[in-house]
């Protein structure tokens, strides 16, 4: 059996007193598209947090290929990790936010390329190439000039995507990528996301886009109240969800 990407083991998250994620246990493999559901509050976006941590968990691991992303064991202690290590460690993941966060001075190319050069240090001329590429995979070349202010919010979402997948990692997430956007401008960022599914990019998507959830999803987590209560297929959760809070879900949803 193929060694996982991501093991998540034991995953608690506090907020003071109140838990929001729940002893979470999760395995992914290389490939996986796997869409996160759920109602408001279940810890969705928390658990992606998390992953990357952007939040640190209360309790439990999270290893991506292997490297703990929280610190070092020595003599059976965890000895946290100094943020230099932290930041380098992350690197294995991008993560794609509700709302875009690009540069307002910067053009769409300075964008993408400003992470290489900071924090990669990779030289102008080939984090502009590197740019580049990942702006046409976004299908998002004629834009490259522009400001995020003379953009659609699909183009800055798109532009924000490109900006993830130019650090090169092996891991994806995505958490409410098109919670932000007008309906019509819904259909371009999920497009691409499609796109990198078909590429073979491992993703953990947080969504309310259930048709989309279905068609490219290979994995369904359907979350609630900080545990994951259901982990099957989009065929099985979408004909036959075995949790009563999961069919809930759903007949609120194809209402909605």
């Amino acid at each position: 059996m193929t060694e996982s990407l991501l093991q998540v083991s034991g995953l608690s998250k506090f907020f003071g007193e109140v838990p929001v994620l729940d002893r979470i246990d999760l395995s992914v493999q290389p490939g996986e598209i796997v869409m996160i559901v759920g109602p408001s509050g279940a810890g969705k976006s928390t658990l992606l947090r998390c992953i990357n941590r952007i939040e640190h968990p209360s309790e439990g691991t999270v290893l991506i290929e292997n490297v703990n992303m929280a610190g070092e064991m020595r003599n059976g202690k965890l000895v946290p990790d100094s943020s230099v290590t932290t930041a380098r460690k992350r690197r294995r993941v991008g993560m794609v936010f509700q709302r875009f966060n690009l540069f307002g001075h910067l053009s769409a190319v300075d964008n993408v390329a400003i992470g290489l050069k900071r924090v990669l240090g990779v030289k102008s001329a080939e984090a502009k190439a590197r740019a580049d590429k990942e702006l046409a995979r976004v299908r998002m070349s004629p834009h490259a000039a522009k400001r995020p202010s003379q953009l659609s919010g699909g183009q800055q979402q798109r532009v924000a995507i490109a900006r993830a997948m130019a650090m090169q990692p092996t891991l994806m997430l995505f958490d409410e990528p098109t919670s932000a956007l007008d309906p019509e401008l819904v259909g371009e960022v999920l497009e691409v996301i499609r796109s990198l599914a078909q590429d073979g990019m491992t993703m953990l998507v947080v969504t309310h886009e259930m048709q989309f959830a279905r068609d490219v999803g290979t994995r369904i987590l359907f979350m609630d109240a900080g545990r994951i209560v259901e982990d099957t297929s989009p065929e099985t959760f979408f004909t036959n969800p075995s949790h009563s809070r999961a069919r809930e879900f759903l007949q609120r949803s194809l209402r909605a």
